[in-house]
C-alpha cells in the first residue's frame, strides 16, 4: 500500500516538530527546507494538523509551529485515516468491472488494508521519533 503525498508530509512534519527542543517554534519553510519538499502541500497539511489539534500555530514575532500534543498522544492510525482520501485499494465500480459479482479480489485487498490499519493501531508519534529526534537535534546544532 502506498500512502498519499499528504499523509507522507503529515508524518514528516510531525516528526520534524517532535525533533525540536521544548519551546522551539519553526516555520513551514523550515520543514520544507529540511526535507526539500513543496511549501504548498506542507501548508495544506499543517492547516489540517492545526485544525485537528496536533499542531499549534502562533502568529507574529516569536510565532511559528510546534506540537500541540505530546508525541505519545498522536496516534499514527488517526493520521493515516485523516489524510488518506480513500483506503480502498481497488474501485471496481469506477469503470464497472464485468466480473464484479463473482470476484474475490476486492474482499482480499480490503482485508489486507484492514490488517495494515490494525497493525498501525498501537503506535504513536513517540514510537517513530526516538532515533529521528536525536538526528534532527544533532543536525540543528
Amino acid at each position: 500500500m502506498k500512502l498519499s503525498k499528504h499523509t507522507d508530509y503529515a508524518f514528516r512534519s510531525l516528526i520534524f516538530l517532535a525533533g525540536q527542543p521544548p519551546g522551539q517554534r519553526v516555520t513551514i519553510q523550515d520543514i520544507c527546507d529540511f526535507y526539500s519538499i513543496s511549501p504548498n502541500h506542507v501548508s495544506k497539511v499543517i492547516m489540517q494538523l492545526v485544525r485537528r489539534g496536533e499542531v499549534e500555530s502562533v502568529r507574529g514575532k516569536g510565532g511559528g509551529l510546534s506540537l500541540a500534543k505530546a508525541p505519545e498522544d498522536i496516534a499514527l492510525l488517526d493520521i493515516v485515516k485523516e489524510f488518506e482520501t480513500t483506503l480502498q485499494p481497488i474501485n471496481c465500480a469506477e469503470q464497472p468491472c464485468r466480473i464484479m459479482g463473482d470476484c474475490a479480489l476486492q474482499g482480499l485487498l480490503g482485508n489486507a488494508v484492514g490488517a495494515f490499519l490494525k497493525s498501525l493501531a498501537p503506535y504513536t508519534l513517540a514510537d517513530i521519533t526516538s532515533s529521528e529526534v536525536q538526528v534532527l537535534r544533532l543536525q540543528a546544532d
